[in-house]
């Protein structure tokens, strides 16, 4: 990436403790368009915590966090939604179908038509179901088309693979990789590697 290319993301000296263990201290990086980091540690090392903070869910002890350079804030007044997060709630409402379910995603997000992200995620038959009909992992795959909906420049994942067979494995790394296309940022927490066909994924070891 040009050298010059401001990061989305930065981090400066984050700290954050659960009662008397630290998770992670000092932590510090940037993250720019396009790119693909996978954050990889053992179970209770921080993976999820650091997701959270990077979506505003939680605020770390101490550390600053920027968003292009301004404050983490900023990341609010873009166009559209700067942020997903992605996690094992799904963030679904099991009484409304499909499409009905995607198109308020997309209401509030980028304004993408609902055909398009049924097309590109495999959903097209299922578009009319309502989600608590759905095997966990069509729900999966319906959570990942909300990303899709929403059109944020960044994905937080985690543990994106849980639930998912191998062709929608194959199906997820294809959509994070036309994100990453596009010009987006994705981070992701996850246990094994995903079937990448371009992308090679930064590491990030927590605890390392």
């Amino acid at each position: 990436m040009p050298a010059t290319q401001q990061p989305l993301i930065s981090l400066e000296n984050l700290h954050l403790r659960r009662g008397e263990r630290e998770l992670f201290g000092g932590l510090g990086g940037s993250f720019s368009s396009g790119e693909l980091c996978w954050l990889r540690a053992p179970n209770g090392s921080g993976k999820t915590s650091l997701l959270r903070i990077l979506a505003g869910l939680i605020t770390p002890d101490r550390g600053i966090l920027r968003w292009r350079g301004d404050s983490y804030a900023a990341r609010l007044d873009e166009p559209h939604q700067a942020i997903s997060y992605l996690d094992d709630r799904l963030g679904l409402s099991r009484d409304l179908s499909v499409s009905q379910n995607l198109g308020y995603a997309s209401g509030v997000g980028a304004g993408r038509p609902v055909k398009d992200i049924l097309e590109k995620a495999a959903l097209l038959e299922l578009a009319e179901r309502p989600v608590r009909y759905l095997s966990t992992g069509q729900k999966k795959r319906v959570a990942l088309a909300r990303l899709l909906a929403e059109g944020a420049l960044v994905w937080l994942l985690d543990e994106p693979a849980n639930g998912l067979d191998t062709a929608n494995r194959a199906l997820l790394s294809s959509l994070i990789e036309t994100h990453l296309g596009e010009g987006g940022l994705c981070l992701f927490a996850s246990h094994d590697a995903l079937p990448w066909s371009a992308a090679a994924p930064r590491i990030l070891e927590l605890g390392a």
